[in-house]
């Protein structure tokens, strides 16, 4: 079955132009709701129809105000509407109706070209004018005439709105894709030259903030990074590289790493002049977990990504600071992860850390039994009963069932003097001579073919 689409139009509206620079920066923000963009002159159409978690479309208009502010727009006379194909996402925007009855004669040219802003010229007005005076005041007067007489008289045009109108779910159009490479850069009067790494870092904030912003919204933590000081006097740039064990979006880490790279930096080679313009350059990126609150709308998963970033926060620190490898040795950060092996000491393995954790490892020992006998005892199966030996009687258990759980094996370098041992584990649900349900911890011992009593649940 072939699943619906929804396309939401984001009108930005006609009172004052955007640049294309701060255009493509509210682009990449609203990476962070969809993946799949479609971008138009002063509109967005974002397809939501794929999204795990879609907001609500209050939630949605007010978190759109906060990244337009964030890059320096006003956003408060911006609108959106919601249909299953883009012309009908854009006509339901700007008409605010939902029924061709209802539209008026001059949508028949947004569904034209539902990607640019129309302009009537005197070709245009003198076609509406045609319109009206046959009594056409709203779009579903337009099929009251047989569509071929429109191809005839308009060709091209009339053929392209019936396609948007009738058949716009199946258009392809074309996806906007964030450019590659990011960077960021800043300048300053030669007034307020910086010279020392405190006031370094002070000019470099803004800059490690959107980059962080950006990269958020794509989807990707940063690798290694290049930051570019250009001095006062025409010497070549001064340029230094910062690579982090972990892929790594905390803002606050970034910073304070780069505040003891430039320290190193600066007391190893001092700066000759003064710095009047720095640029930092990504370098080097990860995709960033699916898992992650990207599309994360409640307090409650905001406040776990908080808590999960500060915890990638500290691994991400201790590995780049104290991880860099030796010739000797290696990375000497890393972390320890469960692994199945029989012997305990050799049931952990290296690894690196991730943002999204490996799975765990699936049932590494069974649930033990709360009371575990120091020495165990001899029990006999004879068909679906086991007995047990109580005093100078036999009790019998009826089996209500029999579970292998696992095996273990004692070698006999691990085993003084007996040459060691090897154990079939089960867990075995029976039924006491009372009629009550017990559950028994038992092995079977394979050396000598017995059956032992070992703890019960």
């Amino acid at each position: 079955m072939k699943q619906t689409q929804e396309w939401w139009c984001l009108d930005l509206g006609f009172s004052s132009e955007i640049g294309a620079e701060d255009f493509d920066r509210l682009l990449e923000s609203l990476l962070r709701f969809t993946p799949d963009l479609v971008p138009g002159r002063k509109r967005v159409f974002l397809e939501m129809s794929r999204v795990p978690v879609r907001p609500k479309p209050d939630s949605f208009l007010k978190r759109v105000q906060v990244l337009a502010r964030r890059i320096g727009l006003d956003a408060s006379s911006w609108r959106f509407g919601i249909a299953d194909t883009i012309p009908k996402s854009w006509v339901q925007t700007r008409w605010r109706a939902r029924e061709a009855r209802l539209l008026p004669v001059e949508a028949y040219f947004d569904f034209i070209d539902p990607l640019n802003h129309f302009e009537c010229t005197r070709p245009e007005r003198e076609r509406l004018t045609c319109f009206r005076s046959l009594g056409m005041k709203n779009l579903e007067y337009l099929f009251t005439v047989p569509k071929a007489a429109w191809l005839v008289r308009f060709g091209e045009e009339f053929d392209s709105f019936l396609e948007h109108f009738e058949f716009g779910e199946r258009f392809v159009w074309k996806a906007w894709k964030p450019a590659e490479a990011l960077s960021e850069e800043t300048r300053w009067n030669a007034e307020e030259w910086v010279s020392d790494a405190e006031g370094l870092i002070f000019r470099l904030k803004p800059l490690v903030d959107r980059l962080c912003s950006r990269l958020y919204s794509l989807g990707r933590a940063i690798r290694k990074l290049e930051i570019v000081l250009k001095l006062d006097r025409p010497v070549p740039d001064r340029k230094i590289e910062l690579g982090f064990a972990f892929p790594q979006t905390s803002r606050t880490l970034i910073l304070k790493l780069l505040r003891e790279k430039l320290s190193q930096e600066m007391d190893r080679n001092p700066l000759t002049d003064p710095i009047v313009e720095a640029r930092i350059g990504i370098r080097e990126t990860e995709r960033r977990s699916q898992g992650s609150a990207r599309f994360a709308f409640s307090s409650e998963e905001e406040r776990s990504e908080e808590e999960r970033e500060k915890w990638v926060e500290l691994i991400s620190y201790l590995g780049t600071k104290y991880g860099e490898p030796s010739l000797e040795s290696g990375a000497r950060a890393f972390q320890a992860t469960l692994t199945e092996h029989p012997l305990p000491e050799r049931s952990w393995k290296k690894t690196w850390y991730a943002e999204t954790p490996p799975p765990p490892v699936k049932r590494i020992e069974p649930a033990r039994p709360v009371l575990l006998f120091q020495t165990p005892e001899t029990i006999h199966r004879t068909g679906p009963w086991l007995q047990r030996q109580n005093g100078s009687f036999q009790e019998r258990y009826r089996i209500r069932s029999f579970r292998q759980e696992e095996r273990i094996e004692g070698y006999e370098w691990d085993v003084e003097d007996t040459g060691g041992f090897e154990r079939t584990y089960f867990r075995v649900e029976v039924e006491n001579p009372q009629g009550k349900p017990e559950e028994w911890w038992v092995y079977r011992d394979e050396l000598l073919g017995k059956l032992m009593l070992h703890g019960l649940y």
